[in-house]
């Protein structure tokens, strides 16, 4: 099981997030959209001001620093290929999340909207609560990646979209976004308390 979002936060059923991703703004926009689309017990929200977001989403070189009041988020990775960084702050003793910060490749060169969104949402599923930590702390060796769909480790651009490495037979290139099972599986788990508020509000 990965790890849930603090409690007052699981509750709502929401995560605001804060688009300062430049360039990408478009496409950050159309992946909530799409985020929301999803069937997840969590539901993604435009938040203006950046001080009351829990995940902010920004553009990076390979090499950056967030500060947050809780603490500094700073990440390395290959920003002129196909993927990401998404980072969250949690409480070891809780094992809760308490905020996330999403870094997108500033390097990649020519991507079609559609790539670009399908990066951006597969980060906001590692920042929603698949962020590669285990339920008793311990480092998932997969990262939350899933065999197939979305959360699939290693994606290829092909026709304008992205496909899977190992893609299923038949399987065409997202968007529209597959999401596997075990993804969905994960993401119900650390979202109890807003799947069961979803399934039983009039």
């Amino acid at each position: 099981m990965a790890i849930p979002w603090e409690r007052v936060v699981k509750r709502s059923g929401k995560l605001r997030v804060h688009n300062k991703a430049g360039a990408w703004s478009a496409a950050v926009t159309s992946a909530i959209t799409t985020f929301n689309t999803l069937g997840f017990p969590v539901q993604l929200v435009n938040e203006p001001n950046e001080s009351s977001a829990e995940i902010v989403v920004m553009l990076s070189n390979g090499s950056s620093t967030y500060s947050h009041p809780l603490a500094e988020i700073k990440v390395t990775f290959e920003a002129e290929k196909l993927h990401g960084k998404a980072k969250t702050l949690w409480d070891p003793d809780k094992k809760e999340i308490r905020f996330a910060a999403v870094f997108l490749p500033g390097k990649v060169m020519n991507l079609t909207a559609r790539q670009k969104e399908v990066i951006t949402v597969h980060e906001f599923i590692h920042a929603a609560g698949l962020n590669g930590i285990k339920a008793d702390g311990s480092k998932d060796p997969n990262d939350d990646h899933d065999s197939q769909g979305i959360m699939f480790p290693s994606m290829q651009l092909v026709n304008g979209g992205v496909l899977e490495y190992m893609p299923d037979k038949g399987a065409q290139p997202m968007t529209p976004i597959r999401v596997g099972a075990q993804t969905r599986t994960k993401i119900n788990a650390v979202w109890p308390a807003a799947s069961t508020a979803a399934t039983t509000t009039p």
